[in-house]
């Protein structure tokens, strides 16, 4: 297992859950932060049960989800709550360098788990016999198969000549972590301004992580002041964190629209992040990581695992990259969303019934022709 972070623990967890031996190496220390959207969606939170995890994340003060909140500046911005589904309902805010920390700590301590962070894994490949090797900085290792899942811009991906993309048009993150002396906001919000959205949502110890998701138009802005021009743009159009502090630092990430040409072959698969990412803004990342983790387990013991792989990779992505396109482009402009709020205010199960097949939960047949062209028209 090459990288630690949450689709690579997890994948390393379910499959010694199965049964395997698993080496894990990642190049950084933990705890460790990240720029991180640090929702986990509901249905993240099955997988997050089956690994004993669940029970340690919400004791850390991990807050709950009701679902999202859409809106303009200075506009009242329309409620979608989270669709229920098996009894579930609720997400739940996870800061990132918490949950990384729990992660490692866990892969620190299973008898079938051998951890070995601060190790660079620097190659993969597979030989004639059919042996996949992991060439690392403390030397080479021989594996009957090989999880890669070191993130978005993926080094070894891009080794294996698996990468396809950035495709324009390009988008970036800009994430800080802000505190407030004010109840826990249990909404995921997206404030949206010409060539950018405000994504907030709340995370342990009372903080709410606020995210920029910027067109590449709008990163001249940043050149040279991250931090101030960030802290403008936030207290500019959420008026509430005037008053709130910034903790930390700032950190940008992009661009997003990252796939792969296969996720699996020759007993190498690429998980979460490293396997292709659409966009952020259905925050489903974490969930989506978790569920592929659990389905590259599920695989090992297929007479197919990378055919078995590929399949599962493509049911769990499908529709929920579908959806994060639709949204995208129906938030490109302010008149669109405006058209949207409309649309949700008349009939609002839709965005509701959207976020379910972002879930995974149903299909696009879930929405009926009417409810298509009242979300895209507003009528």
């Amino acid at each position: 297992m090459i990288g630690a972070g949450p689709s690579g623990a997890a994948a390393a967890l379910f499959a010694a859950q199965g049964g395997q031996r698993v080496m894990v190496f990642d190049k950084q220390s933990f705890p460790r932060d990240k720029p991180c959207g640090e929702g986990l969606m509901p249905s993240g939170r099955l997988p997050l049960r089956e690994l004993g995890l669940e029970d340690a994340v919400l004791s850390g003060g991990a807050p709950p989800l009701n679902g999202v909140q859409f809106g303009l500046p200075g506009r009242e911005p329309v409620e979608v709550p989270f669709p229920e589904h098996d009894g579930e309902r609720a997400g739940l805010g996870i800061r990132r360098l918490g949950f990384d920390a729990r992660l490692a700590e866990r892969l620190g301590h299973h008898s079938r788990i051998q951890f070995s962070p601060q190790t660079e894994a620097r190659d993969v490949r597979t030989d004639a016999d059919g042996v996949a090797t992991v060439i690392t900085a403390a030397g080479e290792v021989r594996a009957r198969f090989v999880a890669v899942a070191d993130g978005l811009r993926s080094a070894l991906r891009h080794r294996l000549g698996w990468t396809v993309g950035p495709r324009p048009p390009h988008r970036y993150g800009i994430v800080g972590h802000w505190t407030m002396d004010a109840p826990v906001d249990p909404w995921v919000r997206i404030t949206f301004d010409t060539g950018l959205e405000v994504y907030e949502g709340p995370v342990a110890g009372n903080q709410r992580m606020v995210g920029l998701l910027c067109y590449q138009e709008r990163m001249g802005e940043f050149g040279g002041r991250l931090e101030s021009r960030y802290r403008e743009i936030v207290q500019a159009l959420r008026p509430e964190f005037r008053n709130a502090e910034m903790i930390g630092p700032v950190s940008a990430v992009g661009p997003f629209w990252y796939q792969a040409s296969t996720v699996a072959q020759d007993r190498i698969f690429l998980v979460g992040d490293a396997s292709g990412f659409t966009d952020p803004i259905t925050a489903e990342g974490i969930a989506t990581g978790l569920r592929q983790a659990r389905a590259f387990a599920g695989a090992l013991s297929s007479s197919s695992p990378e055919r078995d792989y590929r399949l599962a990779h493509r049911r769990l992505t499908k529709d929920p990259r579908r959806v994060a396109s639709l949204l995208l482009r129906l938030s490109r402009t302010p008149a669109l969303v405006e058209r949207g709020i409309r649309a949700h205010r008349r009939a609002p199960q839709t965005l509701t019934k959207l976020l379910g097949v972002g879930f995974g939960y149903w299909g696009f047949d879930r929405i009926t022709p009417r409810e298509w062209v009242r979300l895209f028209t507003g009528r």
